[in-house]
């Protein structure tokens, strides 16, 4: 049993009852049994979590199922604004109907960047991820040089109390409301924190980074160069003060000149290094503060409001990350004390994510949920091929999510999209009837989100076939893998 994640349950045993009877808190919690891992839900019956994306309104709004949606649901479904009219007798329905095709997959979970609807919550049973959305200055996957301009227009100095008021009010308007619901899986932060940063050397912004912005890790690099009166610099000061014996030894590092600490304090423009591999290690180190500081007050936060739900924390962005086993390594160190459940999102087969999986468990020694995947990014538009391509596509899912829940650690599997309608941003191009923009999705087959239902609410069943069947055998699976043959 994990410590940390099942006091909530001990206490309430001890509450409840005394400690000669098991009695569960009401929440979900994660426990490990007999070397196997599992989400616990609050009746204590083990599961593992299958869940769905992209649940938005968003896919129900465009020139292929408009007539649909009017005819099944009346338009009055959705706001002007395209939001769900929730209470309406439209929006019932459509709660509804999504609900009905979660139960009949087997699919117990509403995974990230689903609205949370309450038409849909209440017509199912799914428990749902929380996403404490703060607006940050990283989006998915973004190269150095695209981290670089994204850090210079907002610095985002965690140490600030600017910081602090934003995680405070998050936590205010989203945490406490949910407090006491037990259909919380558990609350997420943001996608692809930049913990590790992939080099875009042939792009020629990069180029024209300096040679400290080649180096220096990009949230460093913009901390560094604040004010010397910024939290965020002062934190930085307080490192360089730790790192060397002297003002002039710190400012070497970076081709300056300073006799105190004061001087180098007041530098707010960094452009060349004097000793690059020791101004690298430094970046590193104070990268690992950063990242200290963003759990500890994101935990605070919620921890303020509610002391019992998941903490699953960032989605980590395993398709680049795993390429930096060392930096990844050092971030699961840190992220540990503040989180249940290492959350990520990776795409491809199970042979791709064999290793770092393992990773990922050995350093931090908690379960593993992938919060966001699909084993074939940006699935085509099949065309004439369809049955073929949606069965091939089917089989494959379901081979590779039998090996995924084999690993006693792996406990939850959250597919990127539930509907094959527009990609936003295609949808977007044409309506501002941008055909340039539109016909890169064409070209390339993209136009569509990967999904398990057609824009007009029809179960794909070529692929839903298999994938139901391999869903429906998962906790067997998974139960299984604490005795390997």
């Amino acid at each position: 049993m994990n410590l940390r994640s099942s006091m909530g349950t001990l206490l309430a045993a001890a509450l409840l009852g005394g400690w000669g009877q098991t009695t569960y808190a009401g929440f979900v919690t994660v426990e490990q049994e007999a070397g196997v891992w599992w989400f616990k839900s609050p009746e204590g019956k083990p599961f593992v979590s299958l869940g769905v994306n992209h649940v938005e309104p968003v896919y129900w709004q465009t020139p292929p199922n408009a007539t649909f949606v009017a005819a099944t649901y009346g338009p009055e479904i959705f706001a002007a604004d395209g939001t769900l009219r929730e209470g309406t007798p439209a929006a019932t329905k459509w709660g509804e109907r999504v609900a009905k095709a979660l139960d009949a997959w087997g699919c117990n979970t509403l995974g990230y960047h689903n609205p949370l609807s309450k038409s849909l919550q209440s017509a199912g049973t799914a428990y749902y991820v929380i996403e404490l959305d703060l607006h940050v200055p990283w989006g998915w996957n973004m190269p150095r040089s695209v981290l670089a301009r994204a850090f210079k227009r907002d610095s985002f100095d965690v140490f600030g109390e600017e910081f602090a008021a934003a995680v405070e009010a998050n936590a205010l308007a989203v945490v406490k409301p949910y407090a006491n619901d037990p259909r919380v899986l558990g609350y997420a932060y943001t996608d692809g924190p930049p913990w590790t940063v992939d080099d875009d050397a042939g792009d020629a912004a990069f180029q024209k980074l300096s040679d400290a912005g080649k180096k220096l890790h990009p949230w460093v690099l913009a901390l560094m160069s604040l004010p010397a009166t910024a939290k965020g610099k002062q934190a930085w000061l307080a490192l360089m003060k730790e790192r060397y014996p002297a003002p002039d030894k710190a400012g070497a590092a970076y081709a300056l000149t300073v006799s105190s600490w004061d001087e180098l304090a007041a530098n707010t423009a960094w452009t060349k290094l004097g000793d690059a591999a020791r101004a690298a290690e430094d970046s590193q180190a104070f990268l690992v503060k950063i990242m200290q500081q963003w759990y500890a007050v994101r935990q605070a936060g919620i921890r303020k409001y509610d002391t019992h739900h998941l903490i699953l924390g960032d989605k980590l962005n395993m398709n680049r990350d795993s390429r930096h086993p060392a930096e990844l390594t050092e971030s699961l160190h840190v992220m540990k004390p503040h989180v249940d459940v290492i959350n990520i999102q990776y795409y491809g087969f199970f042979e791709k994510q064999r290793e770092a999986l393992a990773l990922l468990h050995r350093e931090s020694q908690l379960p593993i949920l992938n919060g966001d995947t699909t084993f074939t990014p940006y699935w085509k538009d099949p065309g004439a091929d369809a049955a073929d391509y949606y069965k091939q596509l089917g089989q494959d899912y379901a081979g590779e999510i039998a090996k995924l829940f084999a690993l006693p650690y792996f406990i939850g599997w959250h597919h990127c999209g539930y509907m094959r309608g527009l990609r936003p941003p295609y949808a977007a191009a044409l309506k501002r009837g941008d055909k340039q923009a539109a016909d890169v999705f064409v070209k390339g087959r993209q136009t569509l989100r990967e999904g398990f239902i057609s824009v007009t609410e029809e179960p794909i069943e070529p692929l839903l076939t298999p994938l139901v069947a391999a869903w429906k055998n998962c906790e067997n699976v998974h139960r299984s893998s604490g005795n390997p043959k």
